[in-house]
């Protein structure tokens, strides 16, 4: 439910930092340089990448099934909320309008925002979520927008890995700047893996 600790959001950007894949979320009606940064696997930002892109996937993907079954079923999304944040982990919630009533559902951020783009429904944040996860992307952080992903594989072409993680991130990048999504899924979960082991 909306009150007025919530700010609309929308979409600053999506893209690979050196810890991973990440949307940048900042309020709609503000010029504060704040963003809040969620991190989100290869395959949703494939999702919430070619919806903002407009690209029609040849045979629908979860999210795309998600719209298509409430359209049939004459419900419609109003909007998506991320209403909390937990240590590093963000929760979102899907607000859907029925012939029954209103219904709201739990869901990760990442398939709420890759939802709302394909609905067009507003996107919002608690004011909480906001003040404890904005942060200021600065030129020591962030390549330009949309030379980020090669500027990272460049990067990492030039370094030589000395373990086996680095060798794991190395690929990583360089799956992610072919768009090799299935295989950068892959390594995501052998580094996550290894990092936990170590």
């Amino acid at each position: 439910m909306l009150t007025d600790n919530h700010l609309e959001v929308s979409i600053s950007d999506v893209s690979i930092t050196n810890v991973g894949f990440a949307i940048f979320l900042k309020p709609t009606d503000s010029n504060s340089p704040k963003v809040v940064p969620i991190f989100i696997g290869p395959l949703e930002t494939y999702s919430i990448s070619s919806a903002l892109d407009g690209v029609t996937p040849p045979r629908p993907n979860t999210h795309d099934l998600i719209v298509n079954m409430l359209q049939e079923m004459e419900a419609r999304i109003l909007h998506v909320i991320i209403n909390d944040i937990i240590g590093s982990i963000f929760y979102g919630r899907i607000v859907i309008q029925t012939s029954e009533g209103i219904i709201e559902l739990d869901a990760r951020p990442s398939d709420s925002v890759a939802i709302a783009i394909r609905t067009k429904c507003a996107i919002y944040m608690h004011e909480k979520v906001y003040r404890e996860a904005a942060v200021v992307i600065g030129d020591d952080n962030q390549a330009a927008p949309e030379n980020e992903a090669e500027a990272e594989a460049e990067v990492a072409a030039e370094k030589v890995p000395t373990n086996e993680l680095d060798r794991l991130k190395n690929e990583l990048d360089k799956a992610v700047a072919e768009e090799n999504f299935e295989r950068a899924a892959v390594l995501r979960d052998q580094i996550q893996q290894l990092s936990k082991d170590n």
